[in-house]
């Protein structure tokens, strides 16, 4: 494929229909802010989240804000093997731009194809102010690690998820009224539908459990465990990372203790500990720590780890309400969990000029004295911390709960997704 076919909008104006028509992602408008720094900005995330449609519509604001549209270069390494340099010149013949001379914006997409293309990355950046650099792919992990390595501070770098419960409904093109409390059962009914395809834009409209499960098996769990992490890491066993990530998925939220999951899979600790790692860092699963006022106590204690899309445990018999705690962990901007003893909180989130906010879930039809106790104990202990009411997510129940003088903000689910 010809440079000139990848871009389009060099003829007509416009990048073409199928980006022009998908739904403006919230990151874009902070990638905006950046587009006038000298940085690198790179767009990392999951596989199949959208990052070459975020491309696009980054190209197509550029476009809008009158940016000459011959000076937007967009080159895709899935559709060619040319080097950085010869991109380069034959976008410079073809346009007749100079790079030393104009500003241009140049994108790079599935980056990581390109041999030792960091270095060469480098070398033009720092000889080229004109030039302003995006550049993404499918093996995120690898763009991430290489960046750190040779691009220290010539690099910004932002991280794309997959669909929150928000913007699926508006994938969805689901509207609600003034009263959201009528719309109760049809928001709910895409929740349940959301948690089976897990964010994924291109499931969002896919019924089929049997094909929800053969796209997240062959299309992202697959290539991540036995193509993208094995380029970024000697690994031996790749096996281990999908019997881990099933481990997980078929009980999230589960406290892992190292020892005894070598023991079970006879492998030693370091090994367990190394492959969990590479599965973070791949974006498969999210971990948390214990809350602690001290960070080393923390780090000590057994980590709570969830997969970081739903969909990942539509393999296994998850209980709705395990579900529900799952979402409720990618949501939410904390990487906490309280245990103490026999007492536990969900998520403690640690605020800014705030102090601390607890929150549990129960998803349940009926709320008991007991199912608070978490909640209890540890406002009692971090009482002094406390500026913002703990936070209850429930199944149905919406109230003002005062339990032994704390006062407690209950909110369903399906709400506070649609709210948060």
């Amino acid at each position: 494929m010809e440079i000139g076919d990848l871009n389009p909008w060099w003829k007509n104006g416009r990048i073409e229909i199928e980006y022009e028509k998908s739904l403006e992602r919230p990151l874009l408008i902070d990638i905006k802010k950046f587009i006038k720094e000298r940085q690198i900005l790179t767009i990392i995330g999951l596989r199949r989240v959208g990052k070459t449609t975020l491309i696009h519509q980054i190209i197509d604001y550029l476009i809008n804000k009158k940016v000459k549209k011959e000076s937007i270069l967009y080159y895709n390494f899935d559709m060619g093997t040319l080097e950085l340099e010869q991109i380069i010149e034959k976008y410079e013949a073809i346009t007749s731009i100079k790079i030393k001379e104009e500003k241009v914006f140049i994108f790079l997409d599935e980056i990581q194809k390109l041999n030792n293309w960091q270095d060469k990355l480098k070398l033009i950046y720092d000889l080229n102010r004109n030039i302003k650099f995006f550049i993404s792919g499918s093996a995120s992990l690898f763009i991430e690690k290489r960046t750190k390595e040779s691009l220290a501070g010539r690099i910004f770098s932002f991280q794309l998820n997959p669909l929150s419960f928000k913007e699926y409904m508006l994938f969805k093109n689901f509207k609600y009224g003034k009263n959201i409390n009528l719309w109760k059962k049809e928001i709910n009914d895409l929740l349940m539908d959301y948690l089976k395809t897990g964010g994924f834009p291109e499931l969002v409209n896919e019924k089929d459990d049997k094909k929800i499960k053969r796209y997240i098996k062959e299309s992202i769990i697959d290539r991540l465990v036995y193509i993208d992490i094995p380029q970024v890491f000697k690994i031996d066993e790749p096996e281990l990372l999908v019997k881990l990530i099933n481990i997980i998925s078929s009980n999230p939220g589960a406290i892992l203790d190292f020892n005894s999951l070598a023991s079970d899979l006879s492998r030693n600790r370091k090994t367990i500990a190394s492959y969990l790692f590479y599965l973070e860092k791949a974006f498969l699963i999210k971990k948390f720590y214990s809350f602690s006022s001290n960070f080393l106590t923390s780090e000590k204690k057994g980590k709570r780890f969830y997969p970081t899309s739903t969909a990942f445990s539509n393999f296994f018999n998850v209980d709705v309400s395990k579900l529900i705690e799952n979402i409720t962990a990618i949501s939410l901007d904390t990487k906490f969990f309280y245990r103490k003893q026999s007492q536990e909180v969900d998520f403690i989130k640690i605020k800014k000029n705030e102090g601390l906010e607890a929150i549990e879930i129960k998803y349940k039809e009926n709320i008991k004295k007991e199912d608070l106790a978490g909640l209890n104990h540890f406002f009692k202990r971090f009482k002094n911390r406390f500026k913002i009411n703990p936070l209850l997510i429930t199944k149905n129940l919406e109230d003002t709960i005062y339990h032994n003088k704390i006062k407690i903000n209950a909110i369903p689910c399906w709400k506070w997704l649609v709210y948060l």
